[in-house]
């Protein structure tokens, strides 16, 4: 019995792959088939081969939309049935359009038998959805290089059109090598689509001079359009950084109409650049506020898992107590020589360092007991006993870190009972000694 082939991953990385050749052949198609056409290019040699592996991978991509799941509705349509109904009232047509046989009907000689496969230009507008949403490219990147890609590939056809209705008043010195026709008729094509014509290519028959007027109406509309477009995408190629800006200009305003003390602006400015390196602007808290709690909950673990895990208390906890002690972390930013506690304190938190280093001293700040770096905790005892703290801690340049509140963590072991017994033995054995 023959195996059923298998059904492909849409997000799977051959799938993705596979897709971005397509598109590439289709490109190719785009670019080579009308222009093939009217510098009557025999199809045979090196043409021959790019044709056939063109129309064989457009028959090959046929074949692989049937095993390729598809969403209806919001909902992943696995099965062979459901792809296949899919796929024959979606692309199917254009497809099949694209590679059907035509020349055994009309033969070889009907140049709309090739123009046919120009149908699967469409699929490139759905590709370039999914590299936005795949945030490989930056969206206003995207959207520059989208409209800079059909420009160029209408002047490309503009200038195959001059061509087949006779290139104009190019002299015949042009027109002698095939290669030169084309360059000269795309130079028209881009002048009189950014409507910069120098007069020096143009029409003589009423064909060429309703084909010319056509083509500087669209370029003409087109140019505008192409600017307007350009403008805005450019202002907005950093988003962030535009909000950043706008944001320190209002409290550069702020501070000014309250005559804050320029020593204070200044570090309230330096805290804003430190934000903007480190975190482009953006509060963690947020922008992760905005997330259902699923996506909350997986976002979290996947930044602070690994710290948790580093913490020995926490050994053989659960992935449910994980989850939850995760989505309790609250992230601080420390300015230099800002003190996350001092001795004395009550202890009521304890701490894990992002990034930057924390000096553990004495009360009076003179003696360093421990420098502390990216990766490292402390406090933890808060979290098994309540007294007060021995030491102080102390920033040593800006810091990011996490606090996880006693309160909080009491709360979340109360859904826990067996691992809050593994935790008091725990700090009957360490409080002996303890000088946190």
């Amino acid at each position: 019995m023959i195996p059923k082939p298998n059904i492909f991953s849409r997000e799977g990385k051959f799938k993705q792959s596979w897709d971005a050749f397509v598109l590439l052949m289709t490109v190719v198609a785009a670019i080579e088939t009308p222009l093939r056409l009217v510098l009557q290019l025999p199809v045979e040699g090196a043409l021959l081969i790019v044709d056939s592996f063109i129309m064989g991978t457009f028959l090959i991509d046929m074949v692989l939309n049937f095993l390729t799941p598809v969403r209806v509705n919001d909902q992943l349509v696995t099965s062979r049935k459901g792809i296949a109904l899919k796929y024959l009232k979606g692309w199917f047509i254009l497809d099949l359009l694209s590679i059907f046989p035509w020349t055994l009907f009309f033969g070889a000689s009907w140049g709309g038998v090739k123009l046919l496969r120009l149908l699967r230009l469409a699929h490139i507008a759905t590709f370039m959805q999914k590299i936005a949403k795949a945030n490989i490219i930056n969206a206003s990147l995207l959207r520059m290089f989208i409209l800079a890609f059909w420009v160029a590939l209408f002047a490309h056809w503009a200038a195959c059109g001059w061509i087949a209705l006779g290139a104009g008043n190019i002299g015949p010195e042009w027109h002698a090598e095939k290669n030169l026709l084309y360059l000269r008729s795309f130079y028209w094509a881009v002048t009189t689509i950014a409507t910069i014509g120098y007069g020096d290519v143009t029409p003589v028959t009423p064909q060429q001079t309703m084909f010319a007027i056509v083509i500087e109406i669209m370029g003409a509309g087109l140019y505008g359009y192409v600017i307007a477009i350009f403008a805005g995408l450019i202002s907005n190629l950093d988003a962030a950084r535009k909000k950043f800006t706008e944001q320190i200009d209002e409290i550069n305003t702020f501070m000014r109409f309250r005559h804050i003390p320029q020593v204070l602006q200044n570090q309230i400015r330096d805290y804003y650049d430190y934000m903007w390196e480190s975190r482009r602007g953006h509060n963690e808290s947020h922008v992760l506020a905005d997330l259902p709690h699923s996506l909350k909950l997986k976002v979290s673990i996947f930044i602070n898992q690994a710290m948790l895990e580093k913490v020995p208390i926490f050994e053989g906890a659960g992935e449910a107590l994980v989850k939850e002690l995760v989505l309790n972390l609250k992230p601080t930013i420390l300015t230099p020589r800002d003190y996350v506690f001092q001795a004395g304190d009550e202890g009521d938190s304890m701490y894990f360092i992002s990034s930057g280093q924390v000096e553990i001293v004495s009360a009076d700040g003179k003696t360093v007991f421990a420098t502390l770096a990216a990766g490292s905790y402390f406090g933890e005892m808060a979290l098994l006993l309540s007294q007060p703290r021995s030491a102080s801690a102390r920033a040593l340049g800006y810091v990011d870190l996490y606090s996880l509140e006693k309160n909080t963590f009491d709360r979340i072991l109360e859904k826990f009972p067996s691992f809050q017994e593994h935790l008091h033995e725990l700090a009957t054995q360490r409080q002996s000694g303890n000088k946190k």
